[in-house]
């Protein structure tokens, strides 16, 4: 469960990095869009989805490399095949579950906040903006849940191990 939400967020980090760069550059460029040419807006466009192409390429990579080895910062290995039913695990990993879940809860609706008092006037006018926004909270949210699950994952991982050495 650890292992799978770490990898969840480190794909929603990588997607939303990407989203980030093509809003950004989309809000910079906005007012230059209008006066080129249209055969010189196809070329443009087309190099950018080349561009974004090798950066999915680039970021697929990113992932193989580090998948496994945040997978083992979070959750030590051999803790993730445990028997669930065993007294005492199973109460353990439901309660960092909840925690990790309350934990997203409270990063989502803090952004919404954020949206709701800051940002919806401005990502209403655009919609490069509105992408920006958008990335930027999907990012930070995912990188606050990742943090957290890494130091929650590393916790439950010591206490299932004490956990385990009561029944033996």
């Amino acid at each position: 469960m650890f292992r799978g939400t770490a990898t969840i967020t480190l794909v929603a980090e990588i997607v939303s990095a990407i989203m980030l760069l093509g809003s950004t550059t989309a809000y910079f460029l906005r007012g230059y869009v209008a006066i080129i040419e249209p055969d010189v807006a196809i070329f443009l466009l087309l190099v950018g989805a080349m561009l974004t192409l090798f950066i999915f390429l680039g970021a697929i990579g990113f992932f193989i490399r580090f998948n496994r080895r945040i997978g083992r910062i979070v959750i030590a290995e051999g803790v993730g095949e445990v028997d669930l039913n065993r007294p005492g695990v199973k109460t353990v990993v439901i309660i960092y579950g909840l925690a990790v879940g309350f934990i997203l809860i409270l990063g989502i609706y803090g952004y919404y906040l954020v949206w709701v008092y800051f940002l919806a006037v401005q990502a209403a006018t655009s919609l490069s903006f509105f992408g920006i926004s958008l990335s930027v909270g999907i990012f930070l949210i995912a990188l606050l849940v990742q943090i957290v699950l890494t130091v929650i994952g590393r916790t439950a991982t010591t206490i299932i191990r004490k956990v385990l050495a009561e029944d033996i």
